[in-house]
């Protein structure tokens, strides 16, 4: 029988390996731990600081080994409490610390009210005078984060405060009593202690730590005593340019037990740590890294320190120089050499690979190198710079999203660029931005727009999301948490319901939530759940109109009752129905009901204070009824709020609380309890990796980009509390942690990772008036030191100033620097007189698209010698496609418009997208246009039924009070009495045309046949009716009677025509005579009738043929002519301001395709036919009105009284 392999010994110790390069280090750890394996099954432990260098960290080794497996990466905090449990064993130390932040703020929670009036609390008890529970909130988790911070950084602060002192101990264990106005810190540390059963008192982070130290050290000197449990044989330190001094103390101890590995990244071979202020904190007798040129930097005046040391690592180092002087207390290198067969642990790069080649290094390099040997720009050497290198960059923008479509581009470049050592992929390119929740929906717009079969198309992902912003479950959820204090307004709904796992709960299919949102719209749902909703925002005097209930409720009754009919004066319960609702969609309205009702019970439980574990009833009761998991995200994101639930309650029961919270406190604890900081998140996808800035994630990339590097952006502003007593005077001690420091770190590590490029951007230029922009400050340090260190004209040529606009013609020009591969803009600029140049310009662009596609494994198709686009064909008019009356009064009204939208298909309107969320409080004209069409249309459609010798007798003005009422009672008129005169105001407008209509219709009893019209001409076909033919008697002709919402009258004074209105009944005129068809006409208007005279048949179809013609070139090109503009003109009027408006008017010009076309009046009259289109077409309308068209106006109406 085989005996079992004895297991491999590994002998203790502390090993510390120091390099500036962290490939080179993780080589040197992943060798170190296959020569010197554990037994198999025997995991390693790895510390790291970040998800991404795990997930770096065990690529590396899967890449080295085959197979990364039995590696336990772990944060160093929960190792430190783990290793604390293994030690002095799981029944003396619990899973988590009886002071752990989230239960000491809610213990703080319960305390803080009962200490206000206690000596020494005024301060508190004057911020908490309002008794708000989030205000109180806030302030304890201040306070607990505080504590948890000293707890690390100033134990023995408080072991000062525990036993009673209130005093502060400095570096130098210097007592000084506490100020007065913070003495509560020590008397509040001093209750939550007494709090503590006498165990739990000895559970305290520095109680514990002390103890745990004290067993490690005795078990390592009698072999008798022996650990509660087994200790790690190995634990690997990876990557980390700070770590707590509790941490190093811990390592220390237990490297008398098992083999200690700390890799750790040093930017510099020699010893640099005395190049700042606060040199005094840090002389110790050991020092690690040899001196350069054996000059001791302490003793070096810091006026005169310039001429010694590195100016970025002098700015930007204070935390990775505190952390590698702090481990020089703990790292003998001799012993270690003498221990362990190392060759080198000063894991530094040299510069033998130039010397094969003989080529200048890149200026990046050159940065790096300095930095590495410590070089000061006084003894920089001066290398030249290679012409074509861009290792280091700068670009500025004019906004976020400018600074990702110049990234795409130049990242295209980067790729399309042949490299024979090594082709650059999309994984070896990050993007770090200060805050990735901020630039998430810019960076899936720029990166998302072309589609894989697109040879742009770059993969990307995004990491570092927190919970709320990566999912729109958890936007849902954070929605609905606040919707004590929200509106509740139509898009909220809507986008409540676009969530796939909403949508699931009530059965609502993807393709139905379009109808359903289109009857809410419709239904007049905007704003609020229902009249109680409102009233608990302090808004009871809007009442239910325009509310969900309101809208559901009618479109429940249009399902059950249909369309009201003419006869019924009031709806059933007052509500009127919307008769859009039927058929088999009706369920989408069975949800929606279902959904306001769960809403509405869950808005009045959101105003009840409740305990937490109420709370949490409510809130799991909330998400199962609301939420159906659709896919594994969602079933994750379910999980992640439980577990965050469960850790919220957990926490209270520690704390003994027990108190009723607000809705606030509780989300608020609920979602930040989703925060806790984890390894198992994605970091790299294989494509191109965007993320936040953070510290300790210093990962190699070949290229390393930086943006939103703008002036007060970056460093990051994280205010210190007022009451941090580590920021007093005289307090700071070595390793503290400064969010502004990190960010100094952060840079420096950015610089040093990137192997090809750095990229920085920022917004250089105001998006508003154009005017420079300062960068970071961090920015403005490096470019400063590369213009001291080589030249200005070196930052100058590696700086380029991107335009406002992607479609700039700057991009477009030839001969210019800068690059797109937008190539949908290049049509905008091609110049068809210049073919030749237009297409050279292309095939440069062809070739770097075709580069790019190479890269990406793809075929571009190249443009090389692609012609300008062809010119526009004549137009041919197709005879199956009459002209009609309307089409033709339409090209008139606006000739461009039309040639875009018939010949081009481009309608520059975009369809209006976002929900109404307002309800009515006015009309503009173009909504009281609509409102009176609709109104003169519904009351002229009941003046068709009765006889025309009972009109005189009918009730005009109780059909228009009716249809008013149907109106305010559907949510289209204003709230109370905004209402009321705004249903006056209708009425008014609207009854004078019904009057003289009935007028009308009663002098004309006799009902005419329709007549079929056609005309052709010039190969068109003009084909329409004329309907609605009357006569007064049998022995005259008939005429035709129409009505216009509009005013007709220009000056009712004296009684002149507004041209363009009468434009409709012109073109009708017209082509009823020319087809043989004379027929005079009546057209009421709101203020005006207007009586029209037959056309001599000749004069109009000479006049009907010109205007076919220039159709028929209209639609051949975009012509240089704009009705009111033109009427203008031949009417003896001002042609300019029609067209460009006036401070008193809007102009034409303002009409999207004139604009295109003709942005001012001066382009629209350039080539000199504007005035001739204008007497071609226009003039014949004045004239025709002149000789055939009389108004009559209207008497003024007496106003119309509204039912109330």
């Amino acid at each position: 029988m085989t005996e079992p392999s004895p297991t491999p010994t590994l002998p203790p110790g502390f090993i510390a390996l120091h390099g500036n390069r962290i490939e080179i280090l993780l080589d040197t750890v992943a060798g170190w731990l296959a020569q010197h394996p554990l037994a198999p099954l025997e995991s390693e432990v790895i510390l790291v600081q970040s998800n991404g260098m795990a997930e770096w960290v065990k690529m590396a080794i899967a890449r080295r080994a085959g197979v990364c497996a039995a590696a336990a990466v772990q944060l160093p905090a929960r190792f430190q409490w783990q290793t604390y449990r293994q030690v002095l064993g799981r029944a003396q130390v619990p899973a988590r610390s009886p002071l752990d932040k989230t239960a000491l703020a809610w213990r703080l929670m319960r305390l803080l009210p009962e200490l206000l009036a206690e000596p020494g609390f005024a301060p508190v008890a004057g911020y908490l005078a309002e008794d708000d529970p989030g205000r109180r909130f806030q302030l304890a988790l201040r306070i607990a984060d505080l504590y948890d911070q000293y707890q690390v950084h100033r134990p023995d602060w408080l072991d000062t405060w525990g036993e009673g002192r209130e005093e502060l101990l400095d570096a130098g264990r210097i007592a000084t009593p506490l100020p007065e106005d913070q003495r509560w810190q020590a008397r509040l540390w001093q209750r939550v202690l007494d709090e503590l059963e006498p165990q739990q008192r000895a559970l305290t982070r520095p109680q514990l730590h002390d103890r745990v130290l004290a067993t490690l050290e005795a078990t390592a000197e009698d072999t008798a005593l022996r650990p509660a449990a087994a200790l790690p044989r190995r634990v690997v330190l990876f990557g980390m340019t700070h770590v707590p001094l509790p941490t190093l103390q811990l390592l220390a101890a237990l490297s008398r037990h098992a083999q200690v590995l700390l890799a750790i990244p040093n930017p510099c071979r020699f010893h640099w740590a005395d190049i700042l202020d606060g040199r005094e904190w840090l002389r110790i007798t050991r020092r690690r890294h040899p001196l350069r040129e054996g000059r001791e930097l302490q003793d070096v005046g810091l006026d005169a320190m310039h001429l010694h040391a590195h100016p970025l690592l002098a700015a930007w180092g204070r935390q990775a120089r505190d952390f590698v002087r702090q481990l020089d207390a703990f790292d003998d290198a001799e012993q270690t050499r003498a221990r362990f067969p190392l060759a080198r642990i000063d894991l530094f790069d040299d510069d033998e690979d130039d010397a094969h080649d003989g080529a200048a290094p890149a200026l990046l390099v050159q940065v790096q190198r300095h930095i590495r040997d410590l070089t000061p720009l006084a003894e920089h050497p001066h290398p030249p710079v290679p012409p074509a290198d861009r290792s280091i960059v700068f670009h500025l923008a004019h906004s976020p999203v400018r600074e990702l479509e110049i990234l795409h581009d130049q990242l295209l470049a980067l790729l399309a660029r042949q490299d024979a050592d090594k082709p650059l992929r999309p994984r070896d390119i990050v993007v770090m931005v200060p805050s990735i929740d901020d630039f998430a929906p810019s960076i899936r717009a720029v990166f998302g727009q072309y589609g894989r079969h697109d040879v742009r198309h770059i993969p990307f992902d995004i990491a570092d999301l927190s919970a709320r912003a990566s999912s729109p479950l958890m936007s849902a959820v954070e929605w609905l948490l606040r919707i004590r204090h929200d509106r509740c307004r139509l898009s909220d709904l809507g986008a409540l319901l676009d969530v796939p796992a909403i949508a699931a709960r009530f059965g609502l299919a993807e393709d139905g939530l379009p109808r359903l949102t289109r009857w809410m719209s419709g239904a007049g749902i905007r704003w609020g759940l229902d009249a109680a909703h409102r009233a608990g925002l302090g808004l009871d005097a809007c009442g239910e109109q325009n509310s969900a209930l309101f809208g559901l409720r009618r479109m429940l009754m249009g399902y059950a009752a249909g369309r009201p009919e003419a006869g019924i004066e009031a709806p059933f319960a007052g509500i009127e129905p919307y008769d859009e609702v039927g058929g088999l969609d009706a369920e989408l309205a069975g949800a929606l009901a279902r959904l306001v009702e769960r809403l509405i019970r869950w808005q009045a439980d959101s105003r009840r204070p409740a305990t937490p574990a109420a709370w949490a009833g409510r809130l799991r009761a909330l998400l199962a009824d609301l939420v159906r998991a659709v896919d594994d995200a969602d079933r994750q994101t379910l999980a992640a709020l439980d577990d965050a639930l469960e850790r919220w309650i957990e926490a209270c029961d520690e704390a003994r609380f027990e108190a009723e919270l607000p809705l606030d406190v509780a989300a608020e604890a609920w979602l930040s309890a989703l925060e806790t900081p984890a390894l198992d998140k994605r970091f790299r996808a294989g494509g191109v990796t965007f993320c936040t800035l953070m510290p300790m994630r210093a990962i190699p990339f070949e290229v390393v980009c930086l943006l939103g590097m703008n002036d007060g952006d970056y460093p990051r502003r994280s205010p210190r509390s007022d009451f941090d007593l580590m920021a007093l005077p005289g307090q700071q001690r070595p390793g503290d942690r400064a969010r502004r420091d990190d960010d100094r770190q952060l840079m420096l590590e950015a610089l040093l990772s990137a192997r090809r490029v750095l990229y920085l951007s920022w917004c250089g230029f105001d998006v508003r008036d154009n005017s420079a922009q300062p960068p970071s400050v961090l920015v403005a340090q490096l470019r400063d030191y590369l213009a001291a260190g080589w030249s200005p004209e070196v930052v100058a040529e590696r700086t380029r100033a991107h335009p406002l606009q992607p479609f700039s013609r700057r991009y477009f020009e030839p001969g210019t620097a800068l690059i797109t591969y937008a190539r949908e803009w290049r049509a905008a600029h091609v110049d068809t007189t210049h073919v030749d140049s237009a297409a050279g310009e292309e095939a440069v662009v062809a070739q770097d698209e075709h580069a790019a596609a190479e890269a990406a494994g793809g075929a571009a198709r190249s443009g090389h010698g692609e012609p300008a686009a062809p010119a526009l064909p004549p137009f041919v008019p197709d005879p199956a496609v009459p002209l009609t009356i309307t089409a033709l009064a339409a090209f008139l009204r606006n000739p461009v418009k039309v040639f875009f939208r018939e010949r081009l298909g481009v309608v520059y309107e975009d369809a209006d997208e976002t929900l109404p969320d307002e309800e009515a409080f006015g009309f503009d004209g173009l909504e009281e246009h609509g409102l009176v069409d609709e109104l003169a249309g519904a009351v002229l459609a009941e003046l068709a039924g009765p006889q025309p010798g009972e009109l005189p007798a009918f009730a005009l003005e109780a059909a228009l009070e009716a249809h008013l009422l149907r109106l305010q009672r559907a949510g289209r008129l204003p709230i109370g009495g905004l209402g009321l005169r705004a249903r006056a105001a209708l009425g008014e407008a609207v009854l004078p045309l019904l009057r003289a209509w009935r007028l009308a219709r009663a002098s004309h009893p006799l009902d005419a046949e329709r007549r079929s019209l056609r005309f052709e001409h010039a190969g068109a076909l003009m084909e329409d009716w004329l309907d609605h033919r009357v006569r007064a008697d049998a022995h005259e002709l008939p005429l035709w009677l129409a009505h216009d919402p509009g005013r007709l009258l220009e000056d009712a004074d004296k009684g002149t025509l507004r041209p363009w209105r009468l434009l409709q009944p012109w073109v009708r005129s017209l082509l009823a005579a020319a087809a043989g068809c004379p027929s005079g006409g009546l057209l009421v208007g709101r203020d005006a009738t207007a009586h029209i005279v037959p056309t001599d048949p000749g004069v109009a179809r000479a006049l009907l043929g010109r205007l076919v013609e220039t159709w028929i070139a209209g639609l051949g090109e975009p012509l240089p002519v704009a009705a009111r503009s033109a009427l203008a003109l031949v009417g003896g009027g001002k042609p300019a301001e029609a067209y460009e408006g006036s401070e008193h008017r809007h102009g034409e010009v303002e009409e999207a395709s004139l604009a295109r076309c003709y942005p001012d009046y001066a382009a629209l009259t350039e080539d000199g036919r504007f005035e001739h289109l204008a007497r071609e077409l226009y003039a014949p309308l004045l004239d025709w009105i002149d000789g055939h068209v009389e108004a009559v106006p209207h008497p003024a109406p007496a106003p119309l009284e509204p039912a109330r």
